[in-house]
């Protein structure tokens, strides 16, 4: 798989660059560069130590590897045109999740589960632990795709589902199964590919009117949604989750 340029990785960060100074302001740009370089505050610092610690604990239950914070400008074989509007994978927190599926409250054995940008597929092997109809990762970096399927088949010779499918595809153009479908995104693009996701499952709503939740944790870019019709129907501690009302 060919590793990107040089040249081709700085325009990567300066697009993002200018993504970040649009969206949120010359400050939050300085302090992103700031923490890029290992300056952090200590709220920051705080976050990550919590954070490092609960992956481990995760990593260490399942013998996995689906922690840390991966920038995905050093990723090659990125696919699809919307390269340059992806974040960075950071994985989902389990007590999070839990508190989602516990607030849902939903018939779960009746929806597919589908995580757009999984990563290395942590919150697929947290939705193994509950009963979904299927489970389905998407991710456009193939390096993220192959981790996430070592992760939850390590996971699954601990005695989880072994049925879950992760696919190499652009979150803006994958199709969701018929039937009921909870959509997860942990904040894995900019605004420009959020919007691209909420307008594309609009349109397979319109198209086979059936039950669709979107859970988007993080969620930057709220704005993207309810612009396209769809409204929030629970919020909890960082999430929300939106369901289309005609």
């Amino acid at each position: 798989m060919r590793r990107p340029s040089i040249a081709e990785t700085l325009s990567l960060y300066l697009h993002r660059a200018k993504v970040v100074h649009a969206e949120f302001g010359f400050r939050e740009l300085i302090g992103r560069v700031l923490r890029r370089l290992g300056f952090q505050d200590r709220a920051i610092a705080a976050w990550r130590k919590q954070k490092m610690e609960a992956d481990v604990n995760f990593d260490q239950r399942f013998g996995t590897d689906t922690g840390g914070v991966q920038n995905l400008a050093g990723q090659g074989g990125i696919v699809g045109e919307n390269a340059k509007h992806g974040l960075a994978h950071i994985a989902t927190e389990p007590a999070q999740f839990s508190q989602i599926m516990q607030m849902l409250d939903l018939p779960l054995s009746e929806f597919t589960f589908v995580d757009l940008g999984c990563g290395k597929g942590r919150a697929l092997i947290l939705a193994a632990q509950f009963p979904f109809k299927a489970i389905i990762g998407v991710d456009f970096v193939p390096s993220f795709v192959e981790a996430a399927r070592k992760n939850v088949s390590v996971a699954a010779a601990q005695g989880l589902r072994g049925d879950i499918q992760v696919l190499v595809g652009d979150a803006a153009q994958f199709v969701l199964p018929s039937g009921a479908a909870l959509v997860y995104l942990y904040n894995p693009f900019d605004s420009h590919v959020v919007r691209k996701v909420a307008l594309h499952l609009r349109a397979s709503y319109e198209s086979d009117r059936r039950p669709i939740f979107i859970v988007y944790s993080n969620p930057v870019h709220i704005h993207e949604f309810t612009s396209c019709g769809w409204q929030p129907v629970i919020q909890g501690s960082g999430w929300v989750a939106f369901n289309y009302l005609d």
